[in-house]
């Protein structure tokens, strides 16, 4: 008999706003299925309005899970063992893609006929308002009965796997690892920029670390970056479009297709998924340090967090792994030095993801906190973006025996 161990997601998720309305959306879902279940943890960063994040909100976990179905359901038909199918991890990843590239499409492309046809300027500002904005996308899929999270990328949010270290005699150190599954995709990212630039040969695609202006290299929507000119011109003409912008000769320049890694989750991990917003004010080992710290003061009981709740943490103080040299340790979160204020952080927040929004926004810091929290748009924007933070915890929850 072989035994499979299911680890049982929990969730805490949290959406601040600093633009209005917000851009920011998350969606989540746990779908069971005949060899235990699924599931699905998506953030959504919008930008030039909400309709991009918010259409993608309600469609891209329904269209993955609906494709990695009819992918599931084909290795089951040849399979000729009783064991539920495993695709492959390219398979899967190729799937994902596919899914996120279609979905752009609908969102940019199928509705133009449809506006060509109606002749109504009321219809095409309707259709296309989720084309005109843009988002970037970051997905997570786990399958319980493979143990692997699979997590797809489109844009600079980003996801970050936090996982407990062990002694040589297998005991915990209190201690957790750093693995950050995914790149962020703007100008800096050396792999974007000679992906964008040898499409565009001769052209200034890329400076400054944006992309055509944009701070993204891949994101859902921004039709302005996609249509061809003469699409561009008419919807302009005809139908109260956006002037063509006058670097755009050569679209498509944006990209949804996403990068996609995958993990083997072990029991005690935990997965975080921010929009930019968070990864501003922290680092990956600071945002991993600050979890970790927050799970063993739960997991010590109510007298520890009260004990705790007053102290003063520094970045170096967390129970975090320092990063090999050439990894990337340096801290070059920009939001603490444009706010003239030092890392101090602080724990007793209930929720782990409260917890992560007060230390990137003051820390202990009170005063700083109340004032970045009291600033409404427009200003709130210079000194602050949305951030949505989303924690899965994956914990050891069930037990099923199979042949």
């Amino acid at each position: 008999m072989k035994r499979h161990v299911f680890l049982l997601p929990v969730v805490a998720s949290l959406v601040t706003t600093s633009n209005e309305p917000v851009e920011d959306q998350h969606s989540e879902a746990i779908l069971p299925v005949p060899s235990g279940y699924w599931s699905f943890f998506g953030l959504y960063d919008g930008h030039s309005g909400k309709e991009t994040g918010i259409w993608l909100a309600d469609n891209l976990i329904p269209a993955v899970a609906g494709a990695l179905a009819d992918l599931y359901s084909k290795f089951a038909t040849v399979s000729s063992n009783s064991s539920p199918p495993i695709p492959a991890e390219s398979n899967i990843s190729q799937t994902i893609k596919d899914t996120f590239n279609r979905l752009d499409d609908d969102i940019v492309n199928a509705p133009l006929e449809t506006v060509f046809s109606s002749n109504s300027k009321h219809v095409a500002t309707t259709l296309l308002a989720p084309a005109y904005s843009g988002s970037c996308a970051l997905l997570s899929f786990y399958d319980s009965h493979a143990g692997l999270l699979h997590t797809a990328l489109t844009g600079d949010s980003r996801a970050v796997l936090g996982r407990q270290t062990y002694d040589k005699s297998g005991n915990p150190t209190g201690i957790y690892s750093v693995h950050a599954l995914t790149a962020d995709q703007n100008g800096w990212n050396p792999l974007e920029r000679e992906r964008i630039e040898a499409a565009h040969l001769g052209e200034i695609t890329v400076s400054n670390g944006r992309v055509m202006g944009m701070g993204i290299a891949r994101a859902f929507g921004d039709a302005r970056f996609k249509w061809p000119r003469d699409v561009q011109d008419r919807l302009k003409r005809e139908y109260l479009g956006r002037t063509p912008l006058p670097n755009v000769k050569t679209p498509p320049y944006l990209t949804a297709e996403p990068v996609v890694t995958s993990v083997a989750v072990r029991p005690g991990d935990f997965l975080i998924l921010a929009s930019d917003g968070l990864w501003e004010s922290l680092t990956n080992q600071e945002a991993v340090g600050l979890v970790g710290l927050w799970k063993d003061l739960r997991s010590r009981g109510a007298r520890d967090i009260a004990a705790n709740s007053g102290g003063v943490l520094h970045s170096a103080e967390l129970p975090v792994q320092e990063p090999d040299a050439g990894e990337g340790g340096e801290d070059d979160t920009p939001r603490y030095r444009q706010w003239g204020a030092e890392k101090r952080f602080v724990s007793g927040d209930a929720n782990v993801a409260t917890h992560l929004l007060r230390n990137a926004l003051g820390g202990a810091d009170v005063d700083l906190a109340a004032a970045l929290l009291s600033m409404r748009a427009p200003r709130s924007r210079v000194y602050r973006d949305d951030i949505t933070i989303v924690v899965v915890f994956f914990d050891e929850q069930d037990r099923r025996m199979s042949a």
